[in-house]
C-alpha cells in the first residue's frame, strides 16, 4: 500500500545531509581492514583525557534522566567565558541549535541569509521551515559581509556566518564583523558559527567574540562545539551564547534531556583540559603544513585554512578522487552538494594517517614518490 498523507510543503525539495561514510562502512562494503578517515574534521588524538574519565564515571548514572536543561555544564561554559548562565544554550551538537534558531524565529514569509559556500545546514535548516534563503557570493572563497548586510531587508531575520568556515577553511576579521553587526538589520539575529574557533584564535585579526561582542550586541549568538579541539564528536554535544532573552526563546522549544548526564559531565571536564586543546592545535598547525605542501606538489589547488582541514581543487571531479582513494582505504569528503563538483575537504589526521593518504593519492594520480 502507498503512503499517502502529504509532508508540509517546505520539506518537499529538502535533502538530507550526508555525513561522511563511517569507517565500519568502508570495511563493510570494500571487504578493507585497515581504513583512515580524513573525512568529517574530527581530532585525530581522540577524546580529552579528562572528558573520557569523566564520562566513565557517570556510566554507573545512565538508568537516570539526565538535567534536561544541562545546568552544571551550562555553569561551567558561563565561567569559561565570562558570561550569565542565562546566556548559554547547551545542544545536542551545535546542529541542534541551529535547527532551534531557524524554528524559533523563521516564518514562510521570512528571509535567511547565507553565504554562498557556507556550511550547508544553515541553507538546509532554513529551507525546511518555508523561508526565503537569500545566498550571497563569496570573495576569494570567504564570506563577504558587507554584501551579506546589504542582502539583508526587513524580513530578513536570520543572517549565518561559520567562522572559520567549512569547507572552505577561511575566516572573516574582528573588523569584518564588527561591520556586519553595524550594517546589518538590528531586527536580523547574526549566528556566529565557530565550530573551529580553537584553531583560529591565534591568528592575527581572528574576532574575540565572546564575552565581548555578544555583551555589546544584543542580536549576536555565538555557537562553538566540543566535536572538533575536544575531540567529542560523538559524544554530540555543542552550545550557543547569545542574549538571555534569546536563550529563553530557544530553551522553550529545545528537547528535553537533548544531551545525554556522560556526555554533560564530560564536557564540563573538557573545559578544564586546555592542556590537550592546545596538544591538539600545535599538532593540527604542523601536520596541516605538511598536507597543504604535499597536496600542492601532486598538482591539488590548496588554499589557506585556519581550521583542522584543507580546501583543495582535484585534477579530477571531487567525486572520482573520493571513490579512487576509498578503494585504497582512505575517506575524504567530496564537495558536490556544495556545488563544488571539482573539490575536496580533507581533514588532517595524525602523522601516520597523513603519510597513508599522501601514498594513496600519489597511487590514484600516479605521481611518483
Amino acid at each position: 500500500m502507498s503512503f499517502q498523507v502529504s509532508p508540509r510543503r517546505a520539506i518537499r525539495d529538502a535533502f538530507a545531509y550526508q555525513p561522511g561514510k563511517s569507517i565500519a562502512s568502508v570495511q563493510r562494503e570494500l571487504g578493507l581492514k585497515t581504513v583512515v578517515k580524513l573525512a568529517s574534521n574530527e581530532n585525530p588524538l581522540g577524546p580529552a583525557p579528562r572528558a573520557l574519565a569523566a564520562y566513565r564515571r557517570a556510566e554507573k548514572f545512565s538508568a537516570l534522566y539526565p538535567e534536561g536543561a544541562s545546568p552544571e555544564l551550562r555553569s561551567a561554559l558561563a565561567r569559561h567565558h565570562g558570561v550569565p548562565p542565562e546566556s548559554v544554550i547547551v545542544g545536542n551538537g551545535s546542529d541542534e541549535i541551529i535547527r532551534l534558531l531557524c524554528e524559533a524565529f523563521l516564518e514562510p514569509e521570512d528571509e535567511a541569509v547565507v553565504s554562498q559556500y557556507a556550511f550547508i545546514r544553515f541553507k538546509q535548516q532554513a529551507s525546511m521551515m518555508g523561508a526565503r534563503v537569500v545566498e550571497v557570493p563569496m570573495t576569494d572563497w570567504t564570506h563577504d559581509l558587507s554584501l551579506m548586510a546589504k542582502a539583508a531587508s526587513p524580513r530578513t531575520k536570520l543572517i549565518f556566518v561559520a567562522n572559520p568556515n567549512n569547507p572552505t577553511g577561511t575566516f572573516n576579521t574582528q573588523e569584518e564583523i564588527e561591520g556586519l553587526l553595524e550594517a546589518a538589520p538590528k531586527t536580523s539575529l547574526i549566528v556566529l558559527d565557530e565550530a573551529y574557533w580553537h584553531y583560529a584564535r591565534a591568528i592575527p585579526g581572528y574576532p574575540a567574540s565572546l564575552p565581548d561582542l555578544v555583551a555589546r550586541h544584543s542580536n549576536l549568538v555565538v555557537l562553538r562545539t566540543f566535536s572538533k579541539a575536544y575531540g567529542l564528536a560523538g559524544l554530540r554535544v555543542g552550545y550557543g551564547v547569545g542574549n538571555p532573552e534569546l536563550v529563553s526563546w530557544l530553551d522553550r522549544i529545545r528537547m528535553p534531556f537533548n544531551v545525554s548526564l556522560p556526555a554533560q559531565r564530560a564536557c564540563v571536564e573538557a573545559l578544564k583540559d586546555e592542556a590537550f586543546v592546545r596538544r591538539s592545535v600545535a599538532l593540527n598547525e604542523v601536520q596541516r603544513a605538511l598536507v597543504a605542501r604535499a597536496l600542492g606538489d601532486m598538482g591539488l589547488g590548496v588554499g589557506d585554512s585556519a581550521t583542522n582541514f584543507v580546501f583543495a581543487r582535484a585534477p579530477m571531479p571531487g567525486r572520482e578522487l573520493f571513490k579512487a582513494l576509498l578503494r585504497q582505504g582512505v575517506i575524504v569528503r567530496p564537495l558536490d552538494e556544495y556545488g563544488l563538483p571539482q573539490h575536496a575537504r580533507v581533514s588532517v589526521g595524525t602523522p601516520a594517517q597523513n603519510k597513508a593518504l599522501f601514498a594513496a593519492l600519489r597511487r590514484v594520480l600516479a605521481v611518483p614518490a
